[in-house]
Parts: structure tokens; C-alpha cells; sequence
């Protein structure tokens, strides 16, 4: 199956109960996905448009959440999940002892969602997590063991990717164009920094293969067996150079020389050949896998952005194999505009 859904947040906005302090307000309301259904570990930040100052709330299972407690001011409220378009909206004004109800709507946006039923699949997807519980498995070497398969990282802290003006007319002008020359749709690797909707991580001494469904080719290796970097970039590697090392229970992953053709996220942005990404994987437990990643590009961003995820074990799932130009939906669809 082939999917890739980009979307967008419609938000209404009220002012709603009192709260307790003069000088404080507080923002709440719900989450929901385009089928009208609550959206849990939703992560919704609210960033002081004058002093910088951050708040973060997570939904619950109901699809509700509440940044309480915020300092009066106008704020640019931002959400980002995977495989829907970061939403940001700014002037959102929070006013001295009221609750501003903000609910929260995701919509599907463009040709790339494949007919509508990918969607439902990816719906489904996430109502069947049940990851197990359990200690971390560990390597005979006493390493965690990331080996597994998992379900599409969630991100939790969406962090802020301060784009350059360059950039961000790229990403502009590739959305206008209705995302027609979108490598993945053209059986090319997907964005840099996504994964899924399951994805497998297969650990030996000298490597981690990272295997990605529904993208071509879908695989890449993480060198545990070198310190260093090709001696000769190779400037055709889509995914990058990566070379991972442990630091205590933490493998930390770091990748360079992606080829020009590959985007840096499913926005549409690019990236320059300054792209630096590392990674950070930690398996806590038996059924949860940590996922931090700093891009730094000079090129395309003022300051490197990091975000973090958390992804659940995939229990009895398996990634089958993906041959992309035998079922491409998506050409006859990519009209341009």
C-alpha cells in the first residue's frame, strides 16, 4: 500500500471558563483527525510571541488537552505528527484570567493521499497499538536491542525548525505545484527525516538496517564497524552516510552526503550539502523505542532543530516487500498546477 498523507489544522477558537490568576491565562480543547475522531499524544505547543518562552501539553486518549497556567500575550501555536503537515498559527491571543478554547481539526490536504482509503488505514493503524511490556532485551554483548519491528514514530516534542526565506519559498512553490515532482511519488526515497507507517531495525555487531515500508528502496545500513565517513562522499547515497557509536545505553547515529534529489521532510523543504543529521535511539522498555533528531543546515535553517518521538513495538507485524513502479497510484493523480 502506498500512502502519504499531507494536511492541514483548521482550529476555532473562543473564550471560554475564568481561571485563577490576573496576569494568566490558559488554552484548551481537543484534537481530532479528518474522520472525526479523537487524537491521543496529539503534542501541542505554545510558543510567547514576545519573550520566546515554550509550553507544551500532550492529548490524552480523549483527544483533550490543556496548556494551563500561560503568561497573557499573543502566541503562535504549532502541531506537528507524522504524516500530516506541521501546523503553525500565530496571533493566538490568550487574555488575563479566561480559557481560550481551541479545537484542534486535522484534514487531509492534497493529490498524494492516495484516494482516501490510506488514510482509514492509517486511522486503523493507530487504534490497534498494543505494545507489550517487558525489560529492555539486550545484545549478548549487554547493548539494548533495537531490533523490531515498530509503528510510525509519533513526535512529542516538535522542537522549531526556524527556516531560512530561501527555504521556505522552495517548500512554497513544491505545495503550490501540488507536490508534483515529489520523489517518493516518482518511487524514490521519501523526506530525510520519515519514517514509516511501520518501519524495522534488524541489529548485528557491525550494523543496524533500517528498513522503511512503503518506499523504494526502503534500506539503509547504520555502520557500527567505522569511526568515520567515506573518505569519498558519495553523493548518490538518498539516505545519507551513517556511522553509529554507543554512548552508554544510547546509540547515536550520525548521518551526511545525502544525494540533492531527496527532500528534508514531507512540508516539501530542501536541504543544502551542509545537511548534518544525528540521530539518538534509546529502547527503554520492551515495547517503546526514543527517537531524537537534530538536523543542522546551515544551508535551509538559522539553527539546528531538534525533535523528539516514541515509537511502539509492532507486535506480530511484518514489513512485506514494496515494489513501487509495479502499483504507483500516484502518477496519474500528479496533475501540477
Amino acid at each position: 500500500m502506498r500512502y502519504l498523507i499531507i494536511g492541514y489544522l483548521l482550529a476555532s477558537a473562543s473564550f471560554g471558563q475564568s481561571v485563577g490568576q490576573s496576569d494568566r491565562g490558559a488554552i484548551s480543547g481537543t484534537v481530532k483527525d479528518p474522520l472525526g475522531h479523537p487524537v491521543a499524544n496529539a503534542p501541542i505547543q505554545a510558543k510567547n510571541a514576545a519573550t520566546g518562552s515554550v509550553s507544551k501539553a500532550v492529548s490524552d486518549k480523549t483527544g483533550r488537552y490543556t496548556l494551563a497556567d500561560v503568561p497573557t500575550g499573543a502566541y503562535e501555536i504549532s502541531v506537528a505528527l507524522q504524516g500530516v503537515k506541521p501546523f503553525e498559527q500565530k496571533g493566538v491571543m490568550v487574555a488575563a484570567a479566561k480559557t481560550l478554547d481551541l479545537n484542534i481539526k486535522l484534514e487531509e490536504g492534497t493529490q498524494l493521499s492516495t484516494l482516501g482509503e490510506d488514510s482509514l488505514a492509517i486511522m486503523a493503524d493507530r487504534k490497534r497499538h498494543n505494545p507489550p511490556t517487558g525489560p529492555t532485551p539486550r545484545t549478548v554483548e549487554g547493548k539494548p536491542d533495537l531490533s523490531g519491528v515498530w509503528w510510525s514514530p509519533v513526535t512529542v516534542e516538535p522542537g522549531t525548525a526556524e527556516w531560512l526565506p530561501g527555504a521556505q519559498a522552495i517548500a512554497k512553490k513544491r505545495l503550490e505545484n501540488n507536490a508534483i515532482d515529489s520523489p517518493q511519488a516518482h518511487c524514490l526515497p521519501s523526506p530525510v527525516v520519515r519514517l514509516g507507517p511501520l518501519f524495522e531495525l534488524a541489529q548485528t555487531r557491525q550494523f543496524v538496517v533500517v528498513i522503511s515500508d512503503d518506499e523504494s528502496p526502503g534500506f539503509h545500513q547504520i555502520h557500527l564497524d567505522r569511526a568515520t565517513h567515506l573518505k569519498e562522499p558519495d553523493p548518490d547515497l538518498w539516505y545519507g552516510d551513517s556511522i553509529g557509536h554507543w554512548e552508554n545505553d544510547t546509540l547515536v547515529v550520525d548521518r551526511v552526503t545525502f544525494n540533492e534529489g531527496v527532500w528534508m521532510d514531507q512540508p516539501a523543504h530542501p536541504h543544502s550539502d551542509k545537511l548534518h543529521v544525528i540521530e539518538r535511539y534509546r529502547r527503554p522498555d520492551l515495547g517503546h523505542l526514543e527517537k531524537e533528531v537534530t538536523v543542522d543546515d546551515p544551508g535551509v535553517l538559522a539553527k539546528p532543530w531538534t525533535f523528539k518521538q516514541v515509537a511502539d513495538l509492532a507486535a506480530g507485524e511484518e514489513i512485506r516487500e514494496f515494489i513501487c513502479a509495479e502499483n504507483n497510484r500516484d502518477l496519474v493523480h500528479m496533475v501540477g498546477k
